[in-house]
């Protein structure tokens, strides 16, 4: 085939450009980024120049060069040629319909978001800040979100991936309502800011947990002794621990082993890309790999030798191992997938190991959780009982088991549960206050489980996955199966409830009578005892409530005693909520309804028998209208 001269042009000016540069494709100088593994970094760019053959080559078969065709010269006034279309073996550009679009920024300071919602961008844009300046970080800070991380955002989720000092660890999850354009929104507030649903800035204070690494753990443990460990933690779980290197230190002074690998730690600063992100069926995939490498010292003396070292194997030598955490994300779930998998490379012998890759998602402090999030508080197994192993009671499968316990010492260790689970603040499935969790990988799944874990300090949701014996070993040259955690925050929003007990009809009464629109008593008939008790309710869910009496005297001026008292009661627990001593003088007017109203918390009581009870002292004519509870999520 004969070239055609517009292309050889072509060619000659590209090569004459790229000479006058000082280098044909040099970078502009980026934000550091990791470089323990070939994912981190960018593939070489490839040039495409067409194919321009010899004149002496004859024209390939499917191809027939029409013999009465000349030479072609290019006069100015010669029109182009007509367009022909390439034949079928010539490489053209197409777009990978699986390519992640580049995301859309909406502040130079914060991460830019893919939007899978149905919410327009400026919404977006608008919620976003809102979830990021709630956590409480500097803007700009080098430790809080910034424009080199990222957010996605689902009909029902907006996650935080930080990939700035963390290998794209999500430091933030927010529960959406799933509402469409501007009626999108968050359904839980502390306040009026939106609440992280895991650990990392929950109190709006720009901090990040002192027993983690950010808003989850993820270990792997080795049993093989260092030179100066003792030889017997070969009997026991571990000798150390091998993890992703990240920022964050580790300052709770009952992990030493932890805190002895901070030094020489990984800066806030270094860049994580993914090695995959792409679009999904419905959702996007980010996959990221890193070294696996020591970040706990064992050795008792807790001197942090050897940390961040690659993995140490049984023959002594220490070599490269790849650590590959990712997430799928879906538009129209409340769900997330985590992803794992190792990768073992070719130079390498079998890798294994005594345990697992151990780990979970870190809700919230533990003992002391943010009061929003006592998902301690019930227990549901879908398939499966099992103990209590603190309390040694049963969790029966199918319902919502009763935990409202005082929190323990130490750990509370629930793992192996062998089916999916669910925690929540209430007997029942609340957006932003349930969470279940399930291990769907292609096999390896049994190991689920949850922690109150007082030594690391905070309420995990997670457990075991790729078990030596199961999903390893695995050769060099291979990778291990991508097992997968499951994460959902299952119900529909629990919105402020309002509860009316008329005092006639919907309470008991131990002395007095009806009275038109309400029930009272008087001094010349009646004693001194309850004018009213109930309802004995157990629907009462919240955080928090309030219970407003509305009442009547027939005189404020005769006197101050005290004419009634008001409580609110847990029958459950035979203790007062809240409580009000009214005297005379307390009301306004004589014959004239007047609120009253007392606060109580609901914290640790979902699910118990709840009394609102009036004593009547036998002093003053006293008529109750109704009694008004609201409860707030």
């Amino acid at each position: 085939m004969r070239a055609n001269p517009t292309d050889i042009i072509r060619v000659i000016l590209v090569l004459t450009l790229c000479g006058s540069l000082t280098a044909c494709g040099a970078k502009k100088s980026q934000t550091p980024k990791d470089t323990t593994s070939p994912a981190d970094t960018a593939p070489p760019i490839e040039v495409f120049i067409p194919d321009v053959s010899p004149p002496d080559v004859p024209p390939e078969p499917d191809i027939v060069e029409p013999p009465d065709v000349p030479e072609i010269v290019d006069p100015p006034d010669v029109p182009p040629e007509p367009d022909v279309p390439e034949p079928p073996d010539v490489p053209t550009d197409t777009a990978d319909p699986n390519a992640l679009p580049a995301p859309t920024s909406f502040d130079p300071a914060w991460p830019p978001y893919w939007n899978l919602s149905n919410a327009g961008d400026a919404h977006i844009a608008a919620l976003a800040a809102e979830a990021l300046e709630g956590l409480g970080f500097a803007k700009g800070s080098a430790e809080g979100p910034g424009p080199n991380d990222r957010l996605i955002v689902t009909r029902y989720l907006m996650a935080w991936i930080d990939q700035t000092g963390f290998v794209g660890k999500m430091n933030g999850l927010w529960r959406l309502n799933g509402a469409n354009d501007d009626g999108l929104d968050f359904v839980i507030r502390d306040g009026d800011r939106p609440l992280n649903f895991l650990v990392v800035g929950e109190w709006g204070q720009g901090k990040f947990p002192a027993g983690y690494p950010g808003s989850e753990h993820t270990e792997f443990p080795s049993k093989t002794p260092e030179f100066d460990d003792s030889a017997a933690c070969i009997d026991g779980d571990w000798c150390n621990q091998y993890a992703h290197d990240e920022a964050a230190s580790i300052t709770d002074p009952d992990i030493p082993w932890w805190s002895a690998c901070n030094t020489g730690q990984k800066a806030w600063d270094v860049l994580h890309q993914p090695m995959e992100a792409a679009l999904i069926q419905g959702g996007i995939r980010l996959k990221y790999e890193a070294l696996l490498v020591k970040e706990a010292d064992g050795d008792g003396t807790f001197d942090g030798d050897a940390c961040h070292q690659n993995w140490l194997f049984p023959d002594g030598i220490r070599r490269a191992v790849y650590l590959q955490l990712g997430y799928e994300f879906f538009s129209d779930t409340t769900h997330l997938d985590r992803l794992v998998s190792i990768r073992n490379p070719a130079e390498n012998p079998e890798f294994t190991g005594p345990m697992s890759v151990i780990g979970g998602f870190v809700l919230t402090q533990w003992p002391n959780p943010h009061p929003l999030k006592g998902l301690d508080a019930f227990f549901r197994p879908t398939i499966g009982g099992f103990m209590d192993p603190t309390h040694g009671i049963p969790l029966e499968a199918g319902t919502w088991n009763d935990h409202q316990f005082p929190a323990q010492g130490g750990d509370e260790v629930f793992g192996w549960i062998n089916n999916p689970f669910s925690l929540s603040a209430f007997p029942l499935f609340a957006a932003g206050r349930s969470a279940s969790l399930s291990h769907i990988g292609p096999s390896d799944n049994n190991d689920a489980g949850f922690c109150l874990c007082g030594v690391h300090g905070g309420l995990e949701m997670g457990g075991g996955l790729l078990h030596g014996g199961l999903s390893l070993p695995i050769d060099g040259g291979t990778e291990s199966i991508e097992a997968r955690r499951r994460l959902d925050l299952p119900g529909d929003p629990l919105l402020p409830k309002t509860l009316v007990y008329e005092a006639e009809t919907d309470l008991q009464h131990a002395t007095g009578k009806a009275d038109d629109d309400g029930w009272s008593a008087n001094t010349a008939e009646h004693t001194a005892n309850h004018i009213l008790y109930g309802p004995y309710a157990t629907d009462w869910y919240g955080n928090q409530g309030t219970a407003t009496f509305r009442m009547m005297v027939d005189n404020i001026d005769a006197d101050d005693l005290e004419v009634v008292a008001i409580n609110v009661h847990d029958a459950t627990t035979q203790t007062n909520l809240a409580e009000m001593h009214i005297t005379r003088k307390q009301f306004n007017a004589p014959y004239a309804y007047q609120d009253f109203t007392v606060n109580f918390d609901l914290q640790g009581k979902i699910g118990h028998t709840m009394e609102l009870r009036a004593f009547w002292t036998d002093f003053s004519y006293v008529k109750v209208d109704k009694v008004t509870v609201a409860l707030t999520p």
